[in-house]
């Protein structure tokens, strides 16, 4: 691997950033008309003149990297553990005609888009990242994330929107941004092939398999990004844990004190993730089943998943027998199955529910407006503890 000087590297590698990030910003404002021509040829000609200076300014030495087997490793494992969770998700709930490969002309449109910009992006990453000095290392990073994300299309979509769409946040902004920063993990000790094999296989799997899970576009891109960000979890404790038993105790005492950073900020982070997972604010919510009408199927104190539907999408995502959580007549929500439909006067579809343990169905029909989501799995006795602090709480403002 060929080490450049670090003024003229970073001033290199900074001019190459801002190349890709202008080329982001001006995407957000070309007509309509132009898009095509921009996917097809302005991006990758841009790409391509990239590749070609970072050959010829940092060298195109693809010699293999020295200890970077764990980080290849991670890849790969990476990669098993997106393929597990494609299964399991299937087999849970099933899975649906991919409309993105029914044609082969528009699975070889994505290959030419999208493809084709993932490999040349890996290697302006790898070779960046592996050409920068150690102290100009973490902003390089940081803008390689931004700028090789792909982001650009899904900005565009919600810049031009009245109202955020979520579903256009979580795959096209979201799923890139998370796989893109695992992407620049891998690439400072891995090899060219690893970064590539992440990035390509993450990023192309919505675009390539014929069959994908009959999931929401939002849930999908939760599972990817949170596959490919526990891979990286688990690889940093596992090297810290290798680390910290070939040192001392008292090397691994300084060690922690000089660079602390790290280690906080994968701490904090996983922190939000948890409370913001159980505040409700990811597609999948935990929900907490607090009464006996649904024993048999979700008992008392089990903690229900919940996938949150819109309005829009309850028509077609709701059916009879699926479990959903409603707000119900009197403002209170539910956890009942749906049984059967009814139209009111403007032909609007509702719900009729009943709870599994009752003998009766629901007394007022639910809107489409007040389903909240479609329950997809339950773990019993979960919700106990917030059983047992709710009710302290109720006997407290008693």
């Amino acid at each position: 691997m060929v080490l450049i000087k670090t003024s003229s590297g970073m001033r290199f590698n900074t001019a190459a950033c801002m190349a890709l990030l202008t080329m982001q910003a001006l995407f957000l404002f070309v007509p309509p008309g132009f898009v095509q021509l921009h996917n097809m040829l302005l991006r990758p000609a841009v790409y391509a003149v990239l590749v070609a200076s970072i050959a010829v300014y940092i060298g195109p030495g693809l010699r293999p990297v020295r200890k970077a087997s764990d980080y290849n490793m991670l890849a790969i494992a990476s990669v098993i553990m997106l393929g597990i969770a494609f299964l399991a998700v299937s087999f849970l709930f099933g899975v649906g005609i991919n409309i993105m490969t029914v044609n082969s002309a528009v699975v070889a449109r994505n290959l030419w888009e999208r493809g084709v910009i993932v490999i040349l992006g890996g290697f302006i990453r790898y070779k960046l990242i592996k050409g920068a000095g150690y102290k100009d290392r973490v902003p390089l990073i940081v803008l390689l994330t931004v700028a090789l994300s792909g982001h650009e299309s899904g900005l565009r979509m919600l810049i031009q929107s009245e109202v955020i769409v979520w579903a256009v946040f979580f795959e096209s902004i979201f799923r890139p941004l998370v796989i893109s920063s695992v992407a620049s993990y891998i690439a400072v000790g891995g090899s060219l092939l690893s970064v590539i094999l992440i990035s390509f296989v993450y990023k192309m799997v919505p675009y390539l398999m014929p069959v994908m899970p009959d999931v929401s576009a939002i849930t999908w891109s939760q599972i990817t990004a949170g596959t490919a960000f526990v891979a990286a979890l688990i690889f940093r404790f596992a090297a810290n844990e290798k680390k910290g038993r070939s040192l001392s105790r008292e090397k691994r005492i300084i060690n922690l004190t000089r660079n602390p950073t790290l280690d906080y900020a994968v701490s904090i982070v996983i922190i939000c993730v948890i409370l913001a997972f159980f505040a409700g604010l990811f597609p999948i919510y935990p929900a907490v089943v607090l009464t006996d009408s649904m024993a048999g199927a979700h008992d008392r104190g089990s903690m229900v998943f919940v996938e949150r539907i819109s309005p829009d999408a309850v028509y077609n995502s709701v059916g009879k027998m699926a479990v959903i959580h409603f707000v119900g007549h009197n403002r209170i929500e539910y956890i009942h199955r749906v049984i059967d439909f009814v139209y009111d006067i403007d032909g609007e579809r509702q719900y009729i529910t009943q709870g599994d343990a009752s003998v009766s169905a629901d007394p007022f029909p639910v809107p489409q407006s007040d389903v909240l989501g479609v329950v997809r799995m339950s773990l019993p006795y979960i919700g106990y503890p917030h059983i047992f602090f709710r009710a302290i709480a109720e006997s407290l403002l008693r």
